[in-house]
């Protein structure tokens, strides 16, 4: 890239909750970008300050300088996120210069949701864990083999828990589980909740598009910038404003099985033997191994497992998902930040957290 000109820069996944906040911060920073996006380019992105483009369809424009990737797999069963994966970093492969930069966006959950794995920044290994957790790492493992490639800058971006101003991911289940009653915490377990304001995500991703190293190597980033904030500080002021009292759980949920062997006798209840894939798959450490199974099975095979109408066993008083989140809301580790020199948040936590009254008091 020459010094002398506006950088050439793309957004894969701009149509997401993080991708429209960035592109309205590069706007705002007059650095014009292709928005590429999974939908309909004229119904994804508001404004017509930046180009879109559709990841569906191929492009034949010059290749940019920088791209900055937010996609990952969504909507889509977890045995078909390695897949997805693979299309993504297909998807960047092709808009990429050689040389140029790419900035993937990750996520604390490489180290496991509830950061029961050692944090460091730097590489991470493959694992056995859930789908999700599981495409994250080799999403990283993906841009990294780009990376020796094409020798191109990489800055992995590891975002701690991405609240804010109507999150989906976790101002909006906090608010449903306030509103219903159900447990949103551990009783003496306050966990730090590691959080990430979305405005400060847009705002230092914007930073490293126009500060960051433009070296080929790899560089690692932790953004958690309220990571020290215990989830009362959050919850409880949301919960006033509601007019609820938060619910909490007994800690024995917290005693989650913690191997393939402890998982499939927790799974094998008496169940008809048509519905053991599904409980099988929910898990964290044997829904690894299921997944990877059932894509080595035939089609018609595969399309009978996930076809079935089968009727489980008796639930647990929380299932799989809600023990997750509750062991989140508890995590006792904490997910601080790792930035460049010469950021600054833009949202302090008291800005943080009226932004998220202010939604939830809209309209």
């Amino acid at each position: 890239m020459r010094e002398d000109r506006t950088p050439n820069v793309a957004v894969v996944g701009a149509a997401g909750f993080v991708g429209r906040v960035l592109l309205r911060h590069l706007e705002d920073l007059n650095i014009p970008v292709t928005a590429v996006v999974r939908g309909a380019p004229e119904l994804s992105v508001d404004g017509d300050f930046h180009a879109v483009h559709s990841q569906r369809t191929a492009y034949a424009g010059p290749r940019f300088d920088i791209v900055v990737n937010l996609a990952y797999p969504a909507a889509v069963p977890g045995y078909e996120y390695p897949r997805y994966d693979h299309e993504i970093a297909d998807t960047v492969e092709r808009l990429i210069s050689d040389g140029g930069r790419l900035i993937q966006v990750s996520t604390l959950a490489v180290f496991g949701a509830a950061l029961d794995r050692p944090l460091s920044a730097d590489s991470v290994a493959e694992v056995h864990d859930s789908a999700y957790v599981e495409s994250k790492v080799n999403a990283e493992l993906l841009f990294m083999g780009q990376q020796a490639a094409h020798g191109l800058s990489l800055d992995i971006v590891r975002l701690g828990n991405v609240w804010g101003y109507g999150s989906g991911t976790w101002a909006v289940p906090i608010v449903q589980k306030l509103i219903t009653g159900r447990p949103i915490g551990v009783v003496g377990a306050t966990g730090y909740s590691n959080t990430t304001d979305v405005a400060n995500v847009a705002s230092y991703l914007s930073f490293l598009v126009k500060h960051g190293d433009t070296g080929a190597g790899i560089r690692y980033h932790h953004l958690a910038e309220f990571s020290g904030v215990r989830w009362s500080e959050w919850i409880d002021p949301i919960a006033q404003a509601i007019g609820v009292e938060p619910v909490l759980a007994d800690s024995s949920v917290l005693h989650m099985p913690a191997s393939a062997v402890q998982e499939i006798s927790h799974v094998l209840t008496p169940i008809k033997p048509r519905s053991l894939y599904r409980r099988l798959s929910e898990e964290r450490v044997s829904g690894s191994w299921t997944r990877a199974l059932v894509r080595r099975l035939p089609s018609p095979a595969q399309a009978r497992l996930k076809s079935s109408g089968a009727v489980y066993a008796a639930a647990p008083e929380y299932g799989r998902s809600e023990q997750t989140f509750l062991a989140i809301m508890a995590g006792q580790r904490e997910f601080q930040s790792v930035v460049l020199a010469g950021w600054e948040a833009a949202l302090s936590k008291d800005e943080s957290l009226e932004s998220v009254l202010r939604w939830l008091n809209r309209g």
